[in-house]
C-alpha cells in the first residue's frame, strides 16, 4: 500500500447492505441471512468433494482431476476484477443473487456430460466464475456486520457455515451417488444453490448505497497497494501456502480412500468438520489471545493432519487424520480472515475481499495441478506428505517474515 494511504485497524461500519442500524450484537437478521446463503452455497461445494469420483467414473486419473479442478480456479481468478466493479455499481446483493443463480445452472449442466472432452472443462470454468464472484459479494457483506472487538468471535461463528455443511454433505452425497447416481447428485448441488438465492433475496437492496459510493471522495488503494501493504502481504503468502495444502482434501482424499478400500470416505469429511466446528465455538478465544498467536500452532496441527492421510488404509488412520486436521483448520481459516478484515483500510473491503479470494483461487489452481502431478509420479501417499509440508512451510514463513506478530495480542 502506498504511503499516502494509511494502514490501520478498522472499526467495521454498522451500516451496510441490508444492515439496519448500529448494534453491539453480531447475531441480527441479516447476519443469519448471509450465513444461510453461504451455508447453502457451501453445502453444494461440500457435495462437490466427491466430484473427482465423477472424473474417475469417466476414465480420468489424478492428473485429469487436477487439471479439471484447476480450470475452475483459473476461471475464477481471471474473472475476479468483475466482482468489485459490480459491487460498486450494482451492490453486493445484486451481485451475489445473479451469480448464485448461475452457479445453480452450472451444476445442472454436468448432468448431460458423459466424457472427458471440453464440456467438462467449460462447465467447471463457468462454476469457477459464478462461485468465485458470489463468494466475494458474500464475504464483503460480512465486513459490515462484525462489530469492533468481536471480529474473531464473529468470523469463527460465520465460518461455521463452511464447516457445518462439510459434516453432512459428503455423507449425503455418497448416499445419493449409491442410490440415485450422478444426475441426482448434480441436481442436489443445484438445489442447494437455489436455496442460497432465496436467502439473498430476503436481504434489503443495497444498490442505492453502491451508486452513492462508487465515486469515493478520497484516494482509493490500488490492487498493488493492497497486495504489498506490510500489514497484509505476510498473510497473503501464508494463505497461499495453507490453501494449496488444503486443496489436497477435496481434490484427492476421495479417490485415494476408495483406492485403499475405504468404503465410507464421507466420514472423513464429517469428522474433520465436526471437530473444526467444535473448535470454532471457542471463537472468543481468538479475540482474547490474538489472531496471529493462534494462527501458527493451528497451521502446525493442520500440517500433521494432512500428512497423516498418507497412512490411509492402516488402522482407521484416515479418521485420525480427520480429527487432527479439523483441529488445526478450526482456527486457521477464521484467524486469517479476521486479520485481513482488521488490517484492511476503510472503504477498501471490496477490493481486499477480491485479493483474498483470488489468493484462494490461485491456490485452488496451482495446488490440485501440482499435487496431481505429484500423485501421478509418486503416488497419493507421498503427495499428502507434500501437502502437509506446504502447510508447515506457511508456519516457517510466518515466523521468519513477522516474528513479532507471534508475541503481540491484537484483539
Amino acid at each position: 500500500m502506498s504511503e499516502a494511504i494509511a494502514v490501520e485497524t478498522q472499526t467495521p461500519s454498522a451500516s451496510g447492505p441490508g444492515i439496519a442500524g448500529a448494534s453491539p450484537s453480531i447475531y441480527k437478521r441479516d447476519f443469519w441471512l448471509v450465513f444461510a446463503a453461504t451455508f447453502a452455497l457451501n453445502t453444494a461445494g461440500n457435495l462437490f468433494v466427491l466430484f473427482p469420483l465423477f472424473i474417475v467414473h469417466l476414465g480420468g486419473g489424478a492428473t485429469t482431476i487436477g487439471k479439471v479442478i484447476a480450470t475452475g480456479s483459473a476461471a475464477a481468478l481471471l474473472s475476479r476484477p468483475i466482482a468489485p466493479a459490480l459491487i460498486d455499481r450494482r451492490g453486493r446483493r445484486w451481485t451475489a443473487l445473479r451469480f448464485l443463480a448461475v452457479n445453480a445452472i452450472g451444476f445442472a449442466l454436468y448432468i448431460p456430460i458423459h466424457g472427458l472432452g471440453w464440456p467438462i472443462y467449460a462447465v467447471m470454468a463457468l462454476l469457477g466464475v459464478a462461485n468465485g464472484t458470489a463468494r466475494v459479494a458474500l464475504f464483503a457483506m460480512v465486513y459490515d456486520i462484525l462489530p469492533a472487538g468481536r471480529q474473531g468471535e464473529g468470523m469463527a461463528t460465520f465460518s461455521m457455515c463452511g464447516m457445518m455443511p462439510a459434516s453432512f454433505a459428503p455423507l449425503v452425497g455418497e448416499l445419493i451417488l449409491k442410490r440415485l447416481g450422478f444426475s441426482a447428485f448434480f441436481l442436489s448441488a443445484a438445489l442447494a444453490c437455489a436455496v442460497a438465492v432465496g436467502a439473498v433475496m430476503m436481504l434489503a437492496d443495497d444498490g442505492a448505497r453502491a451508486a452513492r459510493t462508487q465515486s469515493p471522495s478520497g484516494p482509493r488503494a490500488s490492487y498493488r497497494d493492497l497486495i504489498f501493504a506490510p500489514s497484509l502481504l505476510t498473510f497473503w503468502v501464508v494463505t497461499l501456502l495453507a490453501a494449496m495444502a488444503i486443496s489436497s482434501r477435496p481434490s484427492f482424499v476421495a479417490p485415494f480412500a476408495h483406492a485403499q478400500g475405504v468404503k465410507n470416505v464421507g466420514w472423513y469429511f464429517a469428522l474433520y468438520s465436526i471437530v473444526a466446528v467444535a473448535v470454532r465455538m471457542r471463537g472468543r478465544l481468538m479475540d482474547r489471545v490474538g489472531f496471529e498467536r493462534v494462527l501458527a500452532p493451528s497451521l502446525v496441527i493442520l500440517s500433521i493432519g494432512l500428512g497423516l492421510i498418507s497412512l490411509t488404509g492402516t488402522g482407521g488412520m484416515l479418521y485420525v487424520a480427520a480429527v487432527v486436521g479439523g483441529l488445526g483448520h478450526g482456527f486457521a481459516y477464521p484467524a486469517i480472515s479476521a486479520i485481513v478484515i482488521r488490517n484492511t483500510p476503510a472503504g477498501e473491503m471490496g477490493r481486499a475481499s477480491t485479493v483474498y479470494t483470488s489468493v484462494w483461487d490461485i491456490s485452488g489452481m496451482a495446488g490440485p495441478y501440482m499435487l496431481g502431478l505429484t500423485a501421478h509420479y509418486l503416488g497419493y501417499a507421498p503427495m499428502f506428505i507434500v501437502a502437509g509440508g506446504l502447510a508447515f512451510s506457511a508456519v516457517v514463513y510466518l515466523v521468519l517474515a513477522a516474528p513479532h506478530t507471534l508475541r503481540r495480542r491484537l484483539a
